[in-house]
């Protein structure tokens, strides 16, 4: 991690409108909307990737975000795993993301929670370390209009647990694949 481009998060600071408070945990960095740049903070942080990312998102229709979200899927080094509920995966940006060639080293699956509700999760996991939590789904309004919260973290335990969730998440759509 030492010598991963997030391995400091003061990186993000630039993201910030009001600069960080002295001795604020160099391991983490909160950003709210409509006051910070969320989406500079979550284009910086998917550009980044080297590894790995996985994507546990409700709404996506940034068509930037998801323009980087393609740049890292048709990397070969780098192993992309998309769970999108699908009462959002319909839309227009989503549509358009789902329709791309196909990326050898990508999984997408769409469909709904175990209980056949919403998956309602906003979480990504970048290079099993830096784990991107918070309100926000990544939409013009998510990240420009509402008041919403993005947290950034180095915390590899809580980065493998979400991990893990967002995987069987995963695994569960695969296996009752959206109409």
């Amino acid at each position: 991690m030492r010598n991963h481009p997030l391995a400091d998060l003061s990186v993000l600071d630039q993201f910030k409108t009001i600069p960080f408070p002295p001795g604020y945990p160099a391991d983490i960095r909160t950003f709210y909307s409509p006051v910070d740049d969320l989406h500079g903070a979550l284009a910086y942080v998917i550009g980044c990737a080297q590894h790995e990312i996985l994507l546990a998102m409700f709404g996506l229709d940034d068509d930037e975000l998801a323009a980087a979200l393609k740049t890292k899927m048709a990397d070969p080094h780098v192993r992309v795993e998309l769970t999108l509920d699908s009462s959002q995966a319909g839309g227009l940006h989503e549509r358009t993301l789902l329709a791309a060639e196909a990326f050898p080293n990508t999984s997408v699956a769409v469909g709904r929670s175990e209980r056949g509700a919403i998956m309602h999760l906003k979480m990504l996991v970048i290079d099993a370390t830096i784990l991107v939590t918070g309100s926000t789904n990544w939409s013009a309004s998510g990240e420009h209009l509402q008041d919403n919260e993005l947290t950034v973290a180095i915390h590899p335990a809580r980065a493998a647990e979400a991990r893990l969730r967002i995987s069987q998440i995963h695994s569960h759509m695969l296996a009752k694949p959206y109409p």
